[in-house]
């Protein structure tokens, strides 16, 4: 249930809200709107009312009838701003949030869950579809340049040490695996890789 509380010069918007927020909410987790003035937040009666709700969990929703401050009870609330004229839509959505219950935002949370995956699952098969097709391709030639640059960097640092352990000859070969087991850790991979070994020919 949506209870309002608010001072005597207020009445008028209260029962505005109150007749808007009749049938939509009638069955709504409690919510307590506080209508904020400088005469609300001199009253004892209203900070009581927002002392009340704090102390139980009742959500609040401030609302400013008048350009104040919000008093200290509500200064970490968001407030609606009625000040320059009523906000019916503002309203309605902001107790919506407030009156939704966990099953509810469970709902909305797997609604958005769908849709978002929908559109995760069409983008995915509109790249693959544009890849078949030959629409879209992989940059080829800017993957080749990367790797040139990076066999031109990797060479510089370390082509001058490969070049004492590289084979040269047939017996070089014949011999690699023993100059691969000597070569140091971080050079392992390197010697490996452009080298060939030769299998050793069976004797007698």
């Amino acid at each position: 249930m949506i209870r309002i509380t608010y001072a005597a010069a207020q009445t008028q918007l209260a029962e505005r809200i109150r007749d808007e927020l009749t049938d939509a909410f009638h069955t709504s987790p409690p919510v307590l709107i506080v209508l904020v003035s400088a005469d609300a937040n001199a009253d004892a009666y209203v900070q009581a009312e927002i002392a009340d709700a704090r102390a139980k969990g009742i959500p609040l929703l401030p609302i400013l009838a008048e350009n104040v401050p919000l008093p200290p009870a509500l200064e970490h609330e968001r407030p609606l701003n009625f000040v320059g004229g009523y906000r019916r839509e503002s309203l309605l959505r902001r107790l919506s949030q407030l009156t939704m219950t966990g099953g509810d935002i469970r709902r909305a949370n797997r609604r958005a869950a769908i849709v978002i995956g929908a559109i995760a699952l069409v983008m995915f098969s509109a790249a693959v579809i544009s890849m078949a097709l030959g629409i879209v391709g992989f940059p080829v030639a800017e993957y080749n340049e990367e790797a040139t640059f990076q066999a031109q960097w990797i060479d510089g640092l370390i082509g001058e040490t490969l070049e004492y352990v590289r084979p040269r000859t047939t017996q070089d070969a014949l011999a690699f695996d023993a100059t691969l087991e000597a070569a140091p850790t971080r050079l392992y991979y390197y010697v490996r890789g452009t080298a060939t070994a030769l299998p050793r020919l069976a004797e007698g």
